[in-house]
């Protein structure tokens, strides 16, 4: 049949236009995009930002990397506004993003920064921002551990729990900016090896969750753990990776995109706390339970010393919460009004389960020690340590030589996140110089030493040197030296927890000002 024959050719034809129509947009497509990657790693973000917009318009091949580079280059030239509006078309089209979601609500998170900065804290625009930064970052965090749960969920062993009546808590510890699962993994064995260097929030959450199991709970810990460590370890703590918490997770849905339409595939705890990780304690802030009669978890946030976004702790975030735990009374202080009613407080402990044993050895005179950052005051022990030096042989040249022992002055912790800044080059070149130019005169930097050795300096210190100036943490060595005999003399800073820490031990200036300066005679 001619005609039949004919058709088919014209339909062949319409067929190769369009693939050859298809692969024209594509090609141009990717040649736009590789131009306005080569603008953006060339520092012209104005032009990648107007090739982005081209490439768009194209329509064809479009993926979310690109609204996310065009909204970032947004940021980079200070356009925020045009940045959320790129942040949010991109959304639009693609709401699984996890790259998208994160960077919206980052930008979200330091838009809300500066107005509570400007005194704008109590504005109903900052409240809102905050809780929308809040609602993207959350929609990131579940995004990376349901992506994770899809990929390795085969290698996580079966989720087993004694009930006999025992209420199950689930501890989540999962460190903000950490990407990898390769990176920065741990468990029981590093938090308990003592030739390994101290790590306070991992320790004081091991130490929580073993004491809980104590207490008659079911107590689950979802971490970045090494694959080799997953199960209950000999405390009785189940330790899990910190993505099969998306096995108990309840389903999401908004207005246009359902997410996970199932019910959990595990029985939800009763209890679920968030170490330190503000997006995490919303991870069961969700309308489903009253459509599905699910009863979810109290859900707690755990802040580990001063928070370091007290702008994102709104009357809204906290609705859902049934707690804040703050470390003292001080840290209490600095969280902001909106939590204040619902905030439990969690004061120093000093755990004494090997390797974290305090020992009682003997306290000399004549021993110093700094444990702490050298942000807290690391530079005025060394600018004074050899006047300190002098006034101890003058006052007794007979004695052994007077020793200065610095531990954890330059965590890896700190470098990265000060890393760029200006200030803290200048400030490590100048405390490793002063570090090197006093050793000749009993300065030791035992840098981050195992625990075992920790123990040891602090065990034998007389007087635990710490003259901080800043709202910095108490250091966690304070409490265990003081308890292995060693006194502080600090700068007993009044917007510090360093007075409620030490009480009336403390040898330093009093006032609680920071002003002064240290007495050797």
């Amino acid at each position: 049949d001619v005609t039949m024959a004919g058709r088919i050719a014209v339909a062949l034809l319409l067929v190769v236009a369009i693939i050859c129509t298809s692969d024209a947009k594509k090609s141009a497509t990717d040649e736009l995009r590789a131009k306005a990657v080569r603008f953006a790693q060339s520092g012209d973000c104005e032009s990648s930002v107007k090739t982005y917009e081209r490439l768009i318009d194209v329509g064809k091949g479009v993926v979310p990397e690109d609204y996310n580079n065009m909204g970032v280059c947004h940021q980079m030239l200070g356009h925020l506004a045009e940045a959320r509006e790129v942040f949010a078309a991109g959304l639009a089209k693609f709401y699984h993003s996890e790259k998208l979601h994160n960077n919206m609500g980052m930008l979200l998170e330091d838009m809300a920064k500066g107005e509570w900065m400007a005194g704008r804290s109590e504005d109903e625009a900052t409240t809102m921002l905050s809780a929308e930064a809040n609602m993207h970052l959350t929609m990131a965090l579940r995004l990376n551990v349901a992506s994770l749960w899809d990929k390795h969920s085969a290698s996580i062993p079966k989720l087993r729990r004694i009930e006999l009546g025992k209420k199950t808590v689930a501890i989540f510890y999962r460190e903000r900016g950490v990407e990898t699962l390769g990176e920065a993994a741990w468990g029981p064995g590093v938090v308990d090896d003592e030739a390994g260097p101290p790590d306070a929030d991992r320790e004081a959450t091991v130490h929580m969750a073993r004491h809980l199991v104590k207490l008659g709970f079911n107590v689950e810990l979802y971490a970045n753990v090494a694959e080799r460590e997953y199960g209950l370890d000999r405390h009785g703590v189940n330790w899990r990776p910190f993505y099969a918490i998306h096995g108990m997770l309840p389903p999401m849905w908004n207005a246009s995109h359902v997410l996970w339409p199932k019910l959990p595939t595990e029985k939800l705890p009763d209890v679920f706390v968030a170490v330190g990780n503000s997006q995490a304690a919303h991870l069961y802030n969700s309308t489903v339970y009253d459509s599905k009669n699910l009863t979810k978890p109290a859900s707690y946030l755990w802040v580990r010393g001063v928070s370091p976004n007290p702008y994102a702790l709104t009357e809204v975030y906290a609705r859902p919460l049934h707690g804040v735990i703050a470390h003292n009374a001080f840290h209490n202080r600095t969280l902001p009004d909106a939590v204040g009613g619902c905030v439990r407080l969690s004061p120093d402990g000093v755990e004494q389960a090997p390797p974290h044993v305090v020992r009682q050895g003997a306290n000399s005179r004549r021993r110093f020690v700094f444990a702490g950052l050298a942000t807290a005051g690391l530079e005025v022990v060394l600018d004074e340590w050899a006047r300190i030096r002098e006034a101890l042989l003058a006052h007794n040249a007979t004695a052994p030589d007077p020793i200065l022992e610095v531990i954890g002055a330059f965590p890896p912790s700190l470098r990265q996140r000060f890393e760029g800044y200006q200030w803290f080059s200048k400030l490590t070149q100048r405390v490793e110089a002063k570090l090197l130019d006093l050793k000749g005169l009993g300065v030791r930097d035992l840098g981050d030493a195992p625990r075992k050795r920790v123990a040891k300096s602090l065990s034998s210190a007389g007087f635990f040197l710490y003259p901080a100036s800043s709202n910095d943490v108490s250091t966690p060595y304070l409490a265990k030296a003081m308890l292995m005999g060693s006194v502080p003399i600090t700068s007993a800073h009044a917007l510090s927890s360093l007075p409620e820490a030490c009480g009336r031990f403390d040898l330093g200036p009093a006032g609680g000002g920071g002003e002064g300066r240290l007495d050797a005679s």
